[in-house]
């Protein structure tokens, strides 16, 4: 059922080292992705906890994609190949998270890919509620029932995924929620083309695959706050700036869905 694997390394950028010990699945069905741009207070317990909660029960394998962080999440993650085995990709200048993502999204190999963003905001044990429901669906979204953020993260989401309603017909509740579990074909259909939304890469993503026929469903999952520090994208002070850049983007998103009849 399991093989022990050869440990592949390179010293040059962009990164791609396999860690391996005991315990590594031969036949893996399921991709977890998970993105890392400073995190070194959380990534260590994160990619633990998915390890513990997920890997040990199906065939899987941890995917870690660090962008360029600039404090200690690199070495973090490296002193990880002493308790598990995941593969780990590694820029040394900063891409972004809808760049990072999506390349980290075609390093993606299996059949299911499950994505998690690591600020330790998601429960693992929720997996299993996508898990669940893959039969019959191409992605299943996690919808955060209590969002646990200040009232400005709250008020914005909500006339957001109004607008992305209103716009492209969805009834999406949590389009933009960074804990999903997702068919590779979708991916493969639909990630080269999400690269407008700078700043909800999940919401473009989900537009693009209901609108290309996919079938999606949202399911009901735990949030907690963020246990280190706030947000860095949605501070209050960049609010304006980011309403203004998400309305143009919604908008050049529709144009451009209308004009290519997706």
């Amino acid at each position: 059922m399991m093989e022990n694997c050869q440990e592949k390394q390179s010293i040059d950028y962009p990164l791609e080292i396999t860690y391996t010990k005991e315990n590594v699945w031969k036949n893996p069905v399921l991709s977890i992705l998970l993105p890392a741009y400073n995190e070194a207070d959380t990534i260590h317990d994160v990619v633990k906890a998915y390890y513990d909660e997920i890997v040990t029960k199906i065939p899987s394998r941890i995917i870690v994609a660090e962008d360029g962080s600039d404090d200690e999440t690199p070495q973090i993650v490296d002193s990880l190949r002493k308790e598990i085995p995941f593969i780990l990709y590694s820029e040394r200048a900063r891409k972004g998270y809808a760049k990072g993502v999506g390349d980290g999204l075609k390093k993606c190999g299996e059949d299911w890919v499950f994505f998690s963003d690591s600020d330790n905001q998601y429960f693992p044990t929720d997996f299993w509620k996508l898990w669940e429901n893959r039969h019959g669906y191409d992605m299943i979204i996690g919808h955060k029932v209590k969002r646990d953020e200040g009232i400005h993260r709250i008020i914005l989401s909500k006339g957001f995924n109004g607008l992305v309603g209103g716009l492209f017909g969805l009834n999406i509740k949590d389009g933009d929620c960074g804990f999903r579990l997702i068919r590779k074909s979708v991916i493969d259909s639909v990630v080269n083309e999400t690269n407008i939304l700078k700043y909800s890469f999940w919401t473009e993503f989900t537009i693009r695959s209901t609108l290309k026929g996919f079938k999606v469903r949202e399911v009901p999952i735990n949030h907690a706050n963020r246990k280190n520090g706030g947000t860095r994208i949605y501070a209050p002070s960049k609010i304006p700036m980011i309403v203004l850049r998400q309305l143009t983007g919604l908008l050049a998103l529709f144009f451009s869905l209308r004009k290519n009849k997706v």
